[in-house]
């Protein structure tokens, strides 16, 4: 045995350099893969805890400004709705509706939407797919009705009549500053959208304009011949400020007055169209607002005085009431980011005469004495006028007469009242929709002489008017 052999065979080292394995590329992107997999992992886990921690403990909105509605609220449970599912509906509509930070995170959305499509002359072009050209017959447009505190747009419904109107006398607008006649604007959920202002669209039925003047002569004959009775259907923004050559399709207002006018029996027609058409160069309408604006409301009430031949005040005698910064309902019904970046002035009309305001319940249960012009803020500025819509009003003046006028309107109607308080002794307001008394009844018991029913023609001629029937014969 060679000496120099080791005995213990266990501390020999043997240096052994074994080549490690190289990574193909596909086996390198397969790891990169997997830690990208690991991390969007983390990622969506903690957007998913950050954002499950904001929706259930910040503060849930309970009021919608720019919608001018109440939003919704949590449901109450009841066997029946949860078998029938109506209550887990309700809860994600709950949820869906009054998600924290919703008019930021709606306006962030508007503002992404301005950028799209092609702008050119204040009108804004957007790619329209073929589900959303109008058709022949268009199709019906449906707005909400909502309470004071909500908003109010009339429901529109039936086609554009094909009938020929009669004796229709359509005056030559008045010129509009910097107007001009290039394609269609923009249409934002039946809203045009055009040099900044918003137009809800207008299709209107013969047929609904001939049963509402069917209703109101029926008024007529239920209160005989020691009442005068007239009847004030109100044209809206699209009269006055349609693109001209726009291509989609819509009603005509003037024609469907005209059909109104000509099935009057002892009613006096109050036609407002010519003379607003003659001011259309002023702000009559609302740009942001499905609302006139109250200088409309001032030229239509003159010229209901004139004809009813009561004193009426020139809007020099008024105060003028600026509020800077409105923007109105139709933001929120539009969407549309050039409506909210581009507010208005709203601006009202203060009497000065002297008169008392009573309020009372849709019933007719005294509430309060308060002010005729109230308090109010953001989209709801057009609830200046009494507050809104659901009371009865009842105002008392020094006008230098004994007459009584009943006024059966829809929100339209609002902005009349404070150019009427120097022309008659008594105003009675209530509206079609929630007047809960015996009209006919009503008006016997407290001596009126006068009924004006004031709506626009979203009502006359679409379904409201069928309230008028209602209060008739409740």
């Amino acid at each position: 045995m060679n000496a120099n052999f080791p005995n213990d065979i266990d501390k020999i080292e043997i240096d052994v350099d074994i080549p490690q394995p190289v990574l193909t590329i596909e086996q390198k992107n397969e790891v990169i893969r997997r830690k990208f997999e690991k991390a969007n992992i983390y990622i969506f886990s903690f957007v998913l805890a950050a954002t499950s921690i904001f929706m259930l403990t910040f503060k849930r909105p309970t009021i919608s400004e720019t919608e001018n509605r109440t939003l919704a609220k949590f449901p109450e449970y009841s066997k029946s709705s949860f078998l029938s599912g109506s209550y887990t509906d309700d809860i994600a509509e709950y949820y869906n509706d009054t998600v924290p930070f919703r008019k930021n995170f709606k306006n962030m959305a508007a503002s992404i939407k301005s950028y799209c499509g092609i702008e050119k002359d204040g009108i804004k072009l957007y790619a329209v797919s073929p589900n959303k050209k109008p058709s022949s017959t268009p199709a019906v447009t449906t707005a909400q009705t909502e309470s004071a505190s909500s908003s109010e747009v009339e429901v529109t419904q039936g086609p554009v009549s094909s009938e020929p109107a009669q004796e229709t006398t359509v005056t030559t607008p008045a010129p509009i500053p910097e107007d001009d006649v290039t394609d269609a604007g923009e249409l934002s959920n039946n809203i045009m959208i055009y040099k900044n202002r918003g137009i809800p669209i207008y299709y209107g039925s013969f047929d609904s304009g001939t049963e509402y003047a069917a209703i109101v002569n029926r008024y007529k004959q239920d209160l005989g011949n020691s009442v005068n009775v007239f009847s004030m259907v109100c044209p809206t923004a699209i009269s006055f400020y349609w693109p001209q050559s726009s291509d989609i399709s819509h009603g005509s207002e003037a024609d469907n007055m005209a059909n109104v006018r000509n099935q009057l029996s002892g009613v006096t027609d109050v036609n407002i169209y010519d003379t607003l058409m003659q001011h259309r160069a002023e702000p009559i309408y609302s740009r942001t607002d499905h609302h006139w604006q109250p200088r409309g409301a001032y030229y239509a009430a003159k010229v209901f005085a004139e004809q009813a031949g009561v004193p009426f005040d020139d809007l020099s005698k008024y105060q003028e009431v600026v509020v800077n910064g409105y923007v109105g309902t139709l933001y929120g019904y539009s969407g549309d980011a050039s409506l909210n970046n581009n507010p208005e002035d709203f601006i009202f009309y203060r009497p000065d005469n002297q008169y008392t305001t009573h309020y009372y319940s849709p019933s007719f249960e005294f509430e309060y004495d308060g002010e005729l012009l109230v308090e109010a803020y953001g989209s709801s500025m057009y609830c200046t006028f009494m507050g809104g819509d659901e009371k009865i009003v009842h105002i008392e003046t020094d006008a230098p007469n004994e007459r009584a006028l009943f006024i059966v309107k829809d929100s339209y109607g609002n902005a009349l009242i404070p150019f009427l308080t120097n022309s008659f002794k008594n105003i009675f307001v209530v509206d079609m929709r929630y007047f809960n008394l015996n009209a006919i009844t009503f008006m016997k018991e407290h001596g009126v002489t006068d009924v004006l029913f004031a709506m626009n023609t979203f009502s006359a001629t679409g379904s409201n008017y069928q309230n008028l029937e209602r209060i008739r014969t409740q």
